[in-house]
């Protein structure tokens, strides 16, 4: 699939940091069918994200929407290191994304997430200045201390590798991020003011209710893959509630995690489906 050129790259200036950002404007249109704000995956998932994130805004963007996909702070090639990243900080960050959306003409914003950047977007959704219409999920991480017990499981595997080095659990490295301690795991220091938050964050105890409507996508494996059962039941439970969330699937490679950059062409065709 070729790419098109988006607009030049900038940096967003946000509380004396510096987003690197990439606007992709609605195409043959001078009034956009609607803003999108990409919140993007966690650590390595986001770099091999890049390619399907890219492919997305510049779909998006032909469909006639106007889209902003950001660097973190402390991640891709934004200002500041990745120890020095917090949970509070990037939720700063995005609103100061969507500050620049309502300067661009946003009246109402879309929150695309990917993976443990929906739970980041529904929580500043959940208390948030700015009109958000619509939460486009791919791939929604809901449990924020499960994610993160699976992300410190790489630093034990990373040990069993190698007999010289202390034989840790999970509950011991957490216990060290409670108690202020940086933690290192697969190359990335983990901020305690990071994980904090994330260990008693769950998409079930997230007020969504100013949300108009939420879309979850999954990518299977294979079409007779199951769904993640927490997501299933997550989705059942809001639409007992009389919520607006929606779940749809879609067969391909999990590209955020495969070793080799993957596309998920019907990815790109769904998410256009479940725009608002």
């Amino acid at each position: 699939m070729s790419l098109v050129a988006p607009l030049s790259p900038f940096f967003l200036k946000t509380e004396g940091r510096a987003l690197f950002s990439v606007f992709y404007p609605a195409q043959e249109t001078l009034t956009p069918k609607g803003f999108i704000l990409h919140i993007p995956a966690f650590a390595e998932e986001m770099n091999k994200s890049r390619r399907m994130v890219a492919l997305q805004a510049q779909t998006f963007a032909k469909n006639g929407y106007a889209v902003l996909v950001i660097d973190l702070f402390g991640t891709g090639d934004s200002a500041g290191d990745f120890s020095e990243a917090s949970w509070p900080i990037w939720k700063q960050d995005i609103t100061s994304a969507c500050l620049w959306l309502t300067e661009q003409g946003a009246t109402v914003i879309t929150l695309w997430g990917q993976r443990l950047g929906t739970l980041l977007a529904m929580d500043f959704a959940s208390d948030a200045a700015f009109k958000i219409n619509h939460l486009l999920c791919w791939q929604p991480v809901l449990s924020g201390e499960l994610f993160i017990t699976q992300f410190l499981r790489l630093r034990l595997a990373a040990a069993m590798m190698d007999k010289n080095a202390p034989q840790e659990k999970t509950a011991n490295l957490k216990q060290q991020l409670l108690d202020g301690q940086h933690v290192e795991v697969a190359g990335y220091s983990l901020h305690p003011d990071l994980v904090k938050p994330l260990l008693a964050l769950s998409a079930t105890r997230i007020d969504t209710g100013n949300v108009d409507h939420i879309s979850f996508i999954e990518v299977l494996s294979s079409p007779d893959k199951p769904v993640a059962a927490n997501t299933l039941k997550f989705v059942e439970e809001q639409q007992s509630k009389g919520k607006s969330v929606t779940l749809s699937t879609v067969v391909g490679s999990p590209f955020w995690a495969t070793q080799e950059i993957a596309e998920v062409p019907e990815l790109l065709i769904e998410s256009i489906n479940r725009l608002i």
